[in-house]
């Protein structure tokens, strides 16, 4: 008699699947969902973005003050390299108004709300509260101060 046979397995739908296509899972009506996807891209790209700006930082250093003149000359405008710097204030916006909702909830437990015997369809008590309302509010704030990042870019 094997274990299959014993005891009802249970399909781990999506699994290790998740983590590597995580738009493949229904975001519809979950801002949770969206906001966990979400921090997790815009860290792989603040990495890469303090990676390639150690890197250019280092190569211009070697270059002298000359080389690094001429390399800020050419991010005026709108250009390719702005256009990824743009990007990658846009990730240090949504990662870090996030990450600061995140620490209010996890670490100092704010708007969890009040626990509750789960009951089908499982709707999570700590979801009622207002974190729903922080993390539309997460969103808000991100785009507002990527807006204004942009702004400040292009006009300075």
């Amino acid at each position: 008699m094997t274990i299959k046979s014993r005891f009802k397995v249970l399909d781990n739908r999506l699994g290790v699947k998740a983590s590597f296509l995580p738009i493949g899972v229904t975001i519809a009506g979950n801002p949770e969902r969206l906001a966990f996807i979400l921090h997790r891209i815009t860290g792989i790209i603040l990495v890469g973005f303090i990676a390639a700006h150690i890197i250019s930082t280092n190569t211009l250093a070697r270059g002298g003050w000359e080389a690094w003149i001429e390399e800020v000359r050419n991010l005026e405008g709108l250009n390719p390299i702005s256009l990824l710097f743009i990007i990658a204030m846009g990730a240090l916006s949504f990662h870090s108004i996030n990450g600061i909702r995140l620490i209010m909830v996890e670490f100092l437990s704010l708007w969890i709300g009040r626990p509750e015997k789960p009951k089908p369809p499982y709707d999570p008590p700590s979801l009622k509260s207002f974190q729903r309302k922080a993390i539309y509010a997460t969103f808000i704030l991100a785009l507002i101060a990527w807006v204004a990042i942009i702004y400040v870019m292009l006009t300075w």
